[in-house]
């Protein structure tokens, strides 16, 4: 209620009949220009008391919920709603007696051909008309319908752009990995065809040292072709909120005598409190794994200092691996998470490649930064889920712990 009508009512008693009709004339001009804007928005608005009858809904509403076409102000939502998720989604919002955590959701419904993607927020007020005429008519409770089916399908292209461009990327890289096989298998059985043809029969142990090579490399093709699924297939994943300090902390003992025999001392730094991620416990376990295997091969010559960090950034939680290795250079750096891409002899270049496919998996991002030289930080941002934002206590000072997690 604005000013000017709240003073107007306090003294009311003292108002003539003329100025009771402007009162009366300025508030439903107010009125109607209300109406009019809450008409044309595109967002649905939804007003419903708590005993569940509808107070105000403006034509969105209508044309966005699955609702009959008698809703209308004094209607109840159990009658007009024609949804059972949906109607439970309401009820649950109006009957709580504790706070929402989350308090928006997405709802998907079929229109012909069409599936829409609504999501719904809720929100709730007590009016300050009643408490001028001391009435008790609870809360009001408000519901914001908002058709996101575009941005779905605009999300569903994009990713699928980026799962074409990764597949290319990750074709190219078979195709160059093949050669070298095929051709070493073609060689050796050009070999064998001319060391029959010159002794017109040979033993077995005349052709073992071909076929063994040529075995060899039938094995390196099928290696090949079961890391190019890993790649290309996706992932199970099984989200959970965890705590990933936990998850870290258990990866982190288990890695620890490795790192020890290598002459790497361990540093932990894990902020207190931080709200509890989703994510697949064994999938970032082995991300993470494989960042620190990365860098034990950097630091394998003359030992180092693998520090381990993990704070609260706004919405996200933020894990750093940085070791104090060889580093990599910027055209190294460029390459890193490209399959098949590996600067050791016998690595098969897609330890990275897993990890970047396992947090994008987790809906989260993956940034490197590196100096030949000095060593290298690995930093995944993970999002914090909207029901454990409200649980955060305290965005944290990091805590150090020694190299045994105590």
């Amino acid at each position: 209620m604005n000013n000017f009508v709240r003073r107007a009512f306090e003294k009311i008693e003292k108002l003539s009949i003329d100025e009771i009709k402007t009162l009366v004339g300025y508030q439903a001009s107010e009125n109607e220009l209300l109406g009019k804007v809450f008409d044309t928005l595109d967002i649905g608005i939804l007003v419903v008391s708590e005993s569940g009858r509808v107070l105000a809904c403006n034509t969105s509403t209508k044309r966005l919920l699955p609702v009959s076409r008698t809703m209308a102000e004094g209607s109840s939502i159990k009658y007009v709603v024609n949804d059972a998720d949906l109607l439970h989604f309401f009820n649950t919002m109006i009957t709580s007696t504790e706070p929402i955590s989350e308090p928006s959701i997405e709802f998907h419904f079929q229109r012909g051909d069409v599936v829409r993607t609504l999501e719904i927020s809720h929100d709730s007020f007590v009016s300050a008309v009643d408490s001028i005429f001391q009435h008790d008519t609870g809360k009001r409770h408000v519901f914001f319908i908002n058709d996101i089916s575009e941005n779905k399908r605009q999300e569903a292209r994009l990713h699928r752009s980026e799962s074409l461009a990764s597949l290319t990327t990750v074709a190219a890289g078979v195709a160059h990995e093949i050669k070298n096989p095929l051709a070493s298998i073609g060689i050796h059985l050009q070999l064998l065809r001319k060391a029959f043809q010159r002794k017109k029969k040979l033993s077995i142990d005349d052709a073992k040292r071909y076929l063994d090579i040529i075995d060899e490399e039938i094995e390196r093709l099928n290696s090949i072709v079961v890391d190019f699924l890993f790649a290309v297939r996706p992932m199970d994943v099984h989200l959970r909120l965890e705590n990933i300090n936990r998850i870290i902390d258990d990866l982190c003992s288990f890695v620890e005598p490795e790192l020890n025999s290598q002459h790497i001392t361990l540093k932990r730094q894990l902020a207190q409190f931080l709200p509890k991620v989703l994510v697949d416990e064994n999938l970032i376990k082995q991300a993470l794994l494989n960042i620190v295997k990365n860098a034990m091969n950097a630091m394998e010559v003359n030992g180092g200092l693998l520090s381990v960090t993990t704070k609260l950034q706004q919405d996200q939680i933020s894990i750093s691996c940085s070791d104090t290795g060889t580093g990599m250079s910027e055209q190294t750096l460029s390459k890193i998470f490209e399959p098949y891409f590996t600067t050791k002899p016998t690595g098969s270049g897609l330890g990275l490649t897993m990890v970047f496919k396992v947090i994008k998996e987790h809906h989260g991002e993956i940034n490197v930064t590196s100096q030949l030289g000095e060593g290298t930080t690995f930093t995944i941002l993970l999002p914090v889920p909207k029901s454990e934002r409200m649980a955060i206590e305290d965005k944290g000072e990091a805590y150090e712990t020694d190299d045994t997690g105590s």
